[in-house]
């Protein structure tokens, strides 16, 4: 058959084929490449120029003709009609390349050098797999990747900076991967809730190793039921609330009061052991203290997703479909607890005091307009006998009103409601 098919192809060396369009010109096929019609001669190998767009044939070589059934390595030789259609793409791409005049010398090198075959891809992507982790692998790795370095530092092969250094790598590392449940879950079984963040929270003196175990604290606990329960397990909200009470650093409060949050959205049980010892007088002192206006808001917005959520519990607590947490909710006496800490009367100064801070910077406004809208029942009887207040309100309002901005727009008509509500008696044109 091999013999049959070679003399096949002898036999059709010196043959000539007639263009459709010009019946006098001949093409000749030789070994090298030739540019072609519309006329496709058979039993040749044909390609398309990448370069020039066009058609081009020659004979088929002995190595072509072995492999002219079946696809080779770097590419494929497609039959069609008695010819052989390569999609070699190494080949097509070089000879296109050399034939070039707008690449540089050294451009053209590394292009080809850069040039990978099906198969060189192929050992690529097993190597790839080879190094692939799970995030199990990972989190088990960094953790023991973390306990290594105290022994490292007692042989004297790390100095106190490069284990600070490494520290900080692996929680934020960490940090990455535990925002997945399932992945904070693994983490706090290996122990790293008690090994790791635990003993940083607590202990440690370096400012910024605290600041993000505080952080992963927080990634761990957020929307996570189960790992709230086994933080809460661990006194990890009394340790917060501590933070809260003793630092003046803005980050490491900002850093506390994500992870309070944290911990003690949507869990009953840890709102009220919490809020009811030290939590509550926590969040109440961050708003007394000097740090930034941001940090102030959030922990205002805090106290009034936690109003609002008891609010929304309890209306729905007849179709509820966890009774006990309704219960729960209902002996939640937070009310209580913020007025016995002073929480309408540290409101009413900061927000009294902070009008041109405010003016600019409308988002922190809509913060604090809606913790005010949301702890109104709280503290009415104490903001509506505050005058300052009222004219902090209003300036604002009047500010955003007559601006161009949609968004000062929809702040200055949530103060308004605010305003009629807190001074049922003012008079509107005052308004």
């Amino acid at each position: 058959m091999k013999f049959a098919l070679s003399l096949g192809i002898l036999l059709i060396c010196e043959f000539a084929i007639t263009s459709g369009k010009d019946e006098n010109k001949t093409f000749h096929a030789t070994n090298e490449w030739q540019e072609i019609n519309d006329g496709v001669p058979a039993g040749l190998h044909i390609r398309i120029n990448l370069q020039t767009g066009k058609k081009e044939a020659k004979l088929l070589s002995d190595e072509e003709d072995e492999d002219k059934n079946h696809h080779r390595n770097e590419g494929a030789l497609t039959t069609v009609g008695g010819n052989v259609y390569g999609t070699n793409l190494k080949e097509t791409t070089n000879n296109n390349l050399e034939n070039s005049n707008t690449l540089s010398p050294e451009s053209l090198k590394k292009i080809k050098e850069n040039f990978k075959t099906y198969n060189e891809l192929k050992e690529s992507y097993k190597e790839l797999q080879q190094k692939f982790q799970t995030d199990a692998e990972l989190i088990t790795g960094l953790i023991d990747e973390y306990k290594n370095l105290s022994r490292e530092e007692r042989d004297h092969s790390l100095s106190l900076q490069e284990k600070i250094k490494v520290q900080l790598r692996i929680l934020e590392d960490l940090d990455y991967l535990v925002h997945q449940i399932d992945n904070a879950l693994w983490f706090i079984d290996m122990g790293g809730l008690e090994q790791i963040i635990l003993p940083l929270v607590v202990n440690e003196t370096n400012i910024n190793l605290r600041v993000k175990a505080v952080r992963v604290l927080g990634a761990l606990t957020h929307n996570n039921p189960k790992a709230q329960i086994k933080a809460f397990e661990k006194n990890v909200g009394s340790h917060l609330a501590q933070i809260l009470l003793s630092s003046t650093n803005t980050e490491e409060l900002s850093s506390a009061l994500y992870a309070f949050g944290s911990l003690l959205r949507k869990f009953p049980l840890a709102l009220q052991r919490i809020l009811s010892t030290s939590g509550t007088q926590a969040l109440i002192a961050v708003l007394e203290k000097e740090c930034e206006l941001k940090v102030k808001a959030k922990s205002l917005t805090l106290i009034s997703d936690v109003i609002v959520e008891k609010k929304l519990v309890l209306s729905n607590y007849a179709d509820s479909d966890n009774p006990l947490a309704a219960a729960q909710y209902a002996e939640l006496n937070l009310a209580e607890w913020l007025k016995s800490n002073a929480f309408c009367e540290t409101v009413d100064v900061l927000v009294s005091s902070k009008l041109y801070e405010l003016l600019d910077q409308p988002d922190l406004v809509e913060y604090f307009i809606t913790g005010l809208e949301s702890s109104i029942e709280i503290c009415q009887s104490v903001w509506s006998k505050n005058p300052q207040l009222r004219h902090t309100l209003l300036t604002i309002k009047n500010r955003y009103m007559y601006v161009q901005d949609e968004f000062r727009l929809e702040i200055a008509q949530q103060i308004e409601r605010l305003i009629k509500d807190l001074y049922n008696s003012i008079n509107h044109e005052e308004l």
